[in-house]
């Protein structure tokens, strides 16, 4: 049986019909409404379950912002019943599982008639890419007895215990949790632990995206709903690589490996995405000091996509913007002769190589006056 990740409505995800709400508290029962409707990313950006369970961690890990959430949403939505603090204070989530046992969630699956075996467990995520759709599809359909919030504990219990008994076998929403903790991780500047999981999550990405699809955004298509799109996350890795290699030259090292293997494994992608790869592997080396490897990638760049102009910028900068302990020194001469050449190539934006020209024409008037006094 092949990997399953379909795209069917899951009971906690936004109803396909606008309502806002819940689909397991919408629709689910509307015959008018069918169950595996395919909703195509066309339609608008779908909400995954995974976001937002996030979003309201988050909440939870900010009172401050959980109080202030309360009093708006209570100005627009009165619910006698429960408010929104108390909705999402007795909402289950994986960090409270998390501080279960796993007989204890075991346990609990069980006392909600819910069939749970160790040995078959692990025979049926052989054929899943994803804790949760394998719970829609083998969990959920069982005859199980649950209230409001415990329908919850049903995915997250099979996330945590895939975590736990069959952590070697990489999932969606590991990737997920790789994603987004780096992302925390690089937003506190400590760059070593957020490129470390990012490095996690792409080899996981290969393996679990077929060797036959070429593109991200077709990995995106088979990847679908996680908290943040492959084809934004990937690009953040390259970004991000090059920030942490400006405090340590391993991240530029780490960064040229990625940046070699995007091309390889998704060469279909974007233009703009492959140009920005191979540009950021030229600009690698040149921080490294490697004048020889860089120049001939940049040469190779701007054959490649001889009217992008951001290839000569990068080669011209790579001269020009040279900075004190640079392994390169500056040559305006040669800066000047990368611009040129994309003058020469390029039909559109080039004002940004105008810009960089005069730029570097009031600089080499600088230097001149200033060697005049000098002298």
């Amino acid at each position: 049986m092949a990997n399953k990740m379909s795209k069917k409505i899951g009971r906690n995800d936004p109803c396909p019909c606008g309502s806002g709400v819940k689909y397991k508290r919408c629709c689910l029962n509307n015959k008018s409404v069918t169950i595996n409707k395919t909703i195509s990313k066309s339609e608008g950006p779908a909400i995954g379950r995974l976001a937002i369970m996030r979003f309201e961690q988050r909440l939870l890990d900010n009172p401050k912002q959980l109080e202030s959430m309360t009093r708006e949403t209570e100005k627009h939505f009165k619910r006698r019943d429960i408010s929104f603090k108390d909705f999402i204070l007795q909402s289950w989530n994986l960090n409270k599982l998390k501080k279960m046992s796993s007989s204890e969630i075991i346990n609990k699956l069980k006392s909600m008639h819910i069939d749970f075996e160790i040995e078959q467990f692990k025979e049926q995520a052989q054929n899943y890419i994803s804790a949760i759709q394998l719970a829609e599809d083998l969990y959920y359909t069982q005859n199980f007895h649950a209230q409001d919030h415990d329908e919850d504990f049903i995915w997250l219990a099979i996330i945590e215990l895939w975590n736990r008994i069959i952590p070697e076998r990489c999932n969606i929403e590991m990737i997920d949790d790789l994603m987004q903790e780096g992302y925390e991780d690089i937003g506190k500047s400590n760059y070593r632990a957020g490129m470390e999981k990012w490095e996690k999550a792409w080899n996981m990405i290969r393996t679990i995206v077929p060797s036959n699809l070429k593109s991200i955004r077709a990995a995106d298509e088979f990847i679908p709903h996680l908290t943040q799109s492959i084809f934004n996350w990937c690009q953040d890795f390259e970004m991000e690589s090059g920030n942490a290699g400006s405090e340590e030259d391993s991240f530029y090292v780490k960064r040229i490996k990625y940046c070699q293997d995007f091309c390889r494994t998704f060469p279909r992608s974007d233009e703009s995405i492959i140009h920005n790869m191979l540009r950021a592997e030229a600009e690698s080396y040149a921080a490294l000091g490697d004048i020889e490897t860089a120049d001939k990638l940049f040469h190779g760049l701007t054959t490649k996509f001889p009217d992008n102009v951001w290839g000569y910028i990068g080669w011209g900068d790579m001269y020009r913007y040279s900075k004190p302990d640079s392994r390169i020194p500056e040559d305006y001469d040669k800066a000047e002769e990368k611009y040129r050449l994309g003058l020469t190539r390029c039909n559109t934006e080039i004002d940004v190589i105008n810009e960089r020209l005069d730029d570097l024409e009031k600089r080499t008037l600088q230097c001149m006056e200033g060697s005049n006094r000098r002298s």
